[in-house]
């Protein structure tokens, strides 16, 4: 048995006695699949160590320090601070040797990182009921290079777009721990209840929303008890028609909305998200206003296009089939957002960022789209010209051609 042990364990031992970076990245990568965190830190310790200015070294080991704080969701309530301090230091360090990091990402860059892990750790903070540390750990976090001023200013845009007491859907890291900074340490929107829909997967989340939201007013609707949370696991389901019922909308004649739930989890069944956002919409019962920020993915908003209005950096959900305001649109761009993010140095070194703003573009080529099939011309020319004076080529370059194109269509005929 001693013989068969040794078998078993050998072809996941990782040897890091090579010189060479690509080996050792190669040999980190191997210990992160097996899980061998400790093997992965000698590997890369070994890297710095012959290469200090190594930014790719710095940010493959904050990421396994990260991975040693938390590896997802579930483990949001449970990071702890000197893991945390490690990780955030070598994210940190290989900013500092490459302000635009070029290096291979685990999906996003270090600044994103940097957000994400002292996000994580006020959660827990939060979850202890200590909302003092956890405001020390958003401080420390922006300290550290993230929660700079163009993120934080695309995610105040976000919730200036939503009506009072709002509801607010969000998809992931950048989109979510820079709106809870915002409420937590600048007290800025506290009566938006702001959602994500990836944790909407962990019972303890979920709880923590429908019992005490830390971040504000805490006025959620949720029909479910501690112990059905604790027990919700996805769920069969055909491909089904929801309904809810409306209220006091002259709009909608039908006194409901329906519309097709198909399976997100292999064509078989739904997530527990997927449940939990029908319930939250459901018991509702439209006393708060509803948005979903437009980085959330199609997917995970369950079918409900058609009663999605796009109000900008939100679509706003109706009780009745969607009706695109473009006054509504207009007064968000012209009045309500700030853009000062683009003085930010960050737009320029992060791709993530940039890829943000190319948002703003999208949404003033369409509203320019909208005014044009109105044949109101002032309001194409005054568009554009706006667009151009807040987002220009030499700082924000085109991302997408489609877009690029429409845009010098629309100037050729109009400016």
């Amino acid at each position: 048995m001693k013989n068969l042990t040794f078998l078993i364990l050998l072809p996941i031992l990782i040897s890091c006695s090579t010189e060479n970076w690509e080996s050792l990245r190669t040999n980190t990568e191997e210990a992160f699949n097996n899980g061998n965190y400790a093997q992965a830190i000698e590997c890369l310790e070994k890297a710095i160590s012959n290469e200090p200015q190594n930014a790719e070294a710095h940010y493959y080991l904050g990421q396994t320090y990260r991975l040693m704080v938390f590896k997802d969701g579930s483990m949001l309530n449970k990071v702890t601070t000197p893991l945390t301090l490690k990780s955030s230091e070598h994210f940190r360090t290989a900013t500092e040797i490459t302000p635009k990091y070029t290096g291979k990402k685990f999906v996003v860059d270090p600044y994103s990182k940097i957000q994400s892990i002292w996000g994580a750790l006020a959660m827990t903070f939060l979850y202890n009921n200590n909302p003092d540390s956890a405001r020390w750990a958003f401080d420390y976090g922006q300290s550290e290079g993230g929660f700079y001023p163009a993120m934080m200013e695309y995610n105040k845009n976000i919730m200036a777009s939503c009506e009072k007491n709002a509801i607010l859907f969000t998809n992931g890291d950048n989109d979510t721990f820079p709106m809870w900074f915002l409420q937590l340490v600048e007290k800025y929107r506290t009566d938006i209840t702001v959602i994500n829909l990836s944790l909407l997967n962990v019972s303890w989340y979920i709880q923590q929303l429908k019992n005490s939201y830390p971040f504000g007013e805490n006025n959620l609707f949720v029909n479910l008890t501690d112990a059905d949370i604790d027990s919700l696991r996805p769920i069969y389901w055909e491909d089904g028609k929801v309904t809810i019922p409306v209220k006091h909308d002259p709009l909608n004649k039908a006194g409901k909305i329906e519309w097709r739930v198909k399976p997100t989890v292999e064509d078989k069944a739904i997530r527990v998200q997927d449940i939990l956002l029908m319930d939250i919409i459901r018991a509702n019962d439209w006393n708060r206003p509803i948005y979903f920020s437009t980085t959330v993915y199609e997917g995970n908003k369950i079918g409900l296009d058609n009663f999605l209005a796009p109000e900008g950096l939100v679509e706003r959900l109706c009780s009745h089939e969607r009706k695109v305001s473009a006054e509504k649109i207009y007064s968000n761009l012209t009045k309500v957002y700030t853009y000062d993010g683009m003085k930010d140095k960050h737009i320029s070194d992060v791709e993530e960022v940039a890829s943000l703003y190319q948002n703003y573009r999208h949404i003033f080529i369409n509203l320019a789209r909208q005014y044009e099939d109105a044949g109101e011309k002032e309001k194409v020319i005054e568009i554009l010209t706006l667009m151009d004076e807040k987002f220009p080529e030499a700082l924000l370059p085109y991302a997408n051609e489609e877009i690029n194109k429409e845009a010098e269509r629309l100037r050729s005929k109009y400016l």
